[in-house]
């Protein structure tokens, strides 16, 4: 079994085990202090005072009521992880797991109560460690008011609008990553001289693909690479992941090049556009499905799309030729263009939402606000996705009057 994808920090292992330990091992300085500073038998302040068989009584209160505190918050974590499989979409459950709440929650609770164990292991009648069982109460304290806010969070989890804008901000920062000119060229990449073959050791889904990496790789041997697979991208082992100008023989490089382009056995990267784009679609299709019919959950989706493609349809998309900081072209890597990203969100949208008078016509208001800002580039594309529009709501069979009332919506001229 492979331990490295438990400890990564999208999960309910990493993060809440690493604090948990983490506040375990400060119990050791902490006793460590009490015993080379014994104040028993001194004037204590009102904070400090207390007596041995309070004392073990008030760890042994600690460490219970966090071990079962943390009972409690994977319990309610279940339980809003069936929900939000049930009513929102399935995917979610990878966010849910990664959400840093949750995850420090966990983990203050773990470490409180290893804590209170172990300081409770070491009071005796001849050590009473005063600092270290303050430390205690601090934690305690702390521990109720991360509850109190994992609670917060918590009831935010099962609230559609509230996720469906937390999964936007995420795609408009992967979307406009695309458009940082740093790093991109209009220089033409021969890859023809490319010989050498990199191939997937393993199959999965492409998770990670270090831009900035492999254009360092690239630059310091002095060649170029061309990725041949994109993030989301179902790979199998033996396929090809890029190809390289260095010599087969130069193993470093090629391991270099692997580690850059990271395979996992699922999806659902951070970086990840396509899965992101996924899930706001799942959740808008699922909404205008007959058994949910939620029409006004997949009309806010349809607004953070938007929202998602202003700068897109205003600045452009950039090319697949990365070039170095000489203007060399070092990398090529697949990209999505403009086009891509209306066929991923639109198309869907526009095909589920057939019959659905107020999906369609929210679809052709989002259409016409992306007009008003759209370069010229992105204009026709527009204009082509309101022709299918208007052609998607006359095979629904409406009456006249609906299908005016959509034409007069758009603001521009359909040729």
């Amino acid at each position: 079994m492979k331990l490295w994808p438990l400890l990564t920090l999208n999960g309910l292992l990493g993060v809440p085990g690493a604090i948990a330990i983490g506040l375990w091992l400060l119990a050791l300085p902490m006793i460590w202090v009490d015993t080379q500073f014994t104040i028993i038998g001194d004037p204590l302040p009102f904070w400090l005072a207390i007596s041995a068989e309070t004392a073990r009584s008030l760890l042994t209160t600690i460490a219970t009521a966090a071990i079962t505190t943390l009972s409690m918050v994977y319990s309610i974590m279940l339980v809003v992880f069936t929900l939000a499989a049930g009513n929102i979409a399935p995917r979610l459950l990878q966010r849910f797991s990664r959400d840093r709440v949750n995850q420090i929650t966990a983990g203050l609770l773990g470490g409180t109560f290893l804590y209170a164990l172990t300081v409770l292991r070491a009071s005796g009648p001849e050590l009473r460690p005063e600092f270290s069982i303050f430390m205690a109460f601090l934690l305690a304290a702390a521990s109720v008011l991360q509850v109190i806010h994992f609670v917060h969070s918590v009831s935010r989890s099962v609230t559609i609008d509230a996720e469906v804008a937390k999964i936007s901000e995420q795609l408009e920062q992967q979307v406009n990553a695309l458009l940082v000119e740093t790093g991109a060229g209009s220089g033409e990449l021969e890859e023809s001289e490319l010989k050498t073959a990199l191939r997937a050791k393993q199959s999965g889904y492409v998770t990670v693909l270090d831009e900035a990496e492999l254009l360092r790789i690239a630059r310091e041997h002095d060649t170029s690479i061309a990725v041949r697979v994109a993030p989301s991208d179902f790979v199998l082992a033996g396929q090809t992941l890029a190809v390289a100008g260095f010599s087969e023989d130069d193993e470093l490089a090629a391991e270099a090049v692997h580690a850059a382009i990271v395979l996992q056995s699922y999806r659902g990267a951070v970086n990840d556009i396509r899965f992101s784009i996924s899930i706001l679609l799942e959740i808008a299709l699922r909404a205008l499905s007959p058994g949910v019919n939620d029409s006004f959950t997949a009309v806010a989706c349809t607004d953070r799309i938007a929202a998602a493609l202003v700068k897109p349809v205003s600045e452009g998309m950039r090319g697949d030729v990365r070039c170095d900081q000489d203007g060399v072209a070092r990398l090529a890597v697949p990209g999505l263009s403009l086009e891509d990203l209306f066929n991923m969100t639109l198309h869907p949208l526009r095909q589920a939402a057939r019959g659905n008078v107020l999906m369609l016509d929210h679809i052709a208001v989002v259409l016409n606000s992306l007009y008003s800002i759209a370069g010229s580039d992105a204009r026709q594309l527009i204009i082509d996705h309101a022709r299918a529009l208007l052609e998607t709501a006359g095979a629904g069979d409406p009456i006249s009057s609906d299908l005016d009332f959509l034409r007069k919506r758009l603001d521009f001229e359909i040729d």
